[in-house]
């Protein structure tokens, strides 16, 4: 019986591909109209721009989506007549859709985008931001609601 020891290189393949994967669905978050290549420079440039503040673009954008991302969300439910707002766990792959969808939602509508888009990232990293709190108002809302569970069905 051997233990496979991970090595440096299997550790850099296995974040690369996670990143890109981050990359690939912020772009998709991005992209309006059908309009790739311009989320992809859109992107590019935010990314510059973290590495020009003297952050590294990698790290900033898994811990901002990592503090982001909701482990559970409210949904209503019908029984008996009345509606009750019950909590969900939800999947990864859902988890990471929300927190760039709530990304951007927050820096939408400044002045300059991608500006705010950069800010936003820098401050959901350090756990600060108004993405983060819209995180933990969800959050707020489970606990009150948490005896609502058993009106979920799998």
């Amino acid at each position: 019986m051997t233990v496979q020891k991970h090595t440096v290189n299997s550790l850099q393949k296995s974040s690369s591909f996670s990143f890109s994967f981050l990359l690939q669905k912020f772009i998709s978050h991005l992209m309006k109209d059908g309009k790739k290549f311009k989320a992809e420079k859109i992107l590019k440039n935010v990314l510059i721009k973290i590495s020009l503040k003297g952050y590294s673009p990698v790290t900033i954008l898994t811990l901002a989506v990592n503090n982001i991302k909701p482990i559970i969300e409210i949904r209503n439910v019908r029984s008996k007549g009345k509606s009750f707002q019950v909590p969900f766990p939800i999947k990864t792959s859902r988890q990471i859709s929300i927190a760039f969808k709530t990304i951007l939602e927050t820096s939408k509508g400044k002045k300059n985008f991608e500006n705010a888009l950069v800010d936003e990232l820098i401050a959901s990293s350090n756990n600060q931001g108004q993405s983060v709190k819209l995180t933990n108002s969800v959050y707020k809302l489970a606990y009150k609601n948490r005896l609502n569970t058993r009106y979920r069905w799998f």
